[in-house]
């Protein structure tokens, strides 16, 4: 094992989820990405809604850019390479793309999000993430 990609997305269950494969990592010798998806930028079908849209999506960067940085603080370790990226789209599918794509050999998810009533309203992304990445994935507690 020598990639472990972790999607972040500022819940306790990531957290741990990013800790645990920080071990894994610490065991085998592997590199650690810690990402956060971007979710696509929202669309209002009232044109009286004006909303900056760019001024939006900049501070849905910093404040992934942010996570991120604390998340790799948090998690550093003597010996063990910590990447961070930023992703953007529909959370699973851009998960399991990138783990495909990237080459990991692991995937590490929280059990379940920030957002409980719309997991529990649409299936959440790690139960959708087991059934479409191609790469192993370990969901935390």
């Amino acid at each position: 094992m020598k990639r472990i990609l972790v999607a972040l997305d500022g819940s306790d269950t990531a957290r741990r989820a990013a800790a645990m494969a920080v071990q894994i990592a610490e065991k085998f010798g592997a590199q650690v990405e810690l990402v956060h998806v971007m979710p696509p930028p929202p669309v209002f079908s009232e044109p009286a809604v004006i909303v900056n849209v760019a001024e939006l999506e900049r501070a849905q960067y910093e404040a992934a850019q942010g996570l991120l940085s604390r998340a790799a603080q948090e998690q550093a370790r003597p010996g063990v390479e910590i990447l961070t990226r930023i992703l953007a789209g529909p959370a699973a599918e851009v998960i399991a793309e990138h783990a495909d794509s990237g080459g990991f050999d692991l995937v590490t998810v929280g059990s379940r999000g920030r957002n409980m009533l719309a997991s529990a309203l649409l299936g959440g992304v790690s139960h959708r993430l087991i059934h479409i990445s191609k790469k192993p994935v370990l969901i935390v507690h």
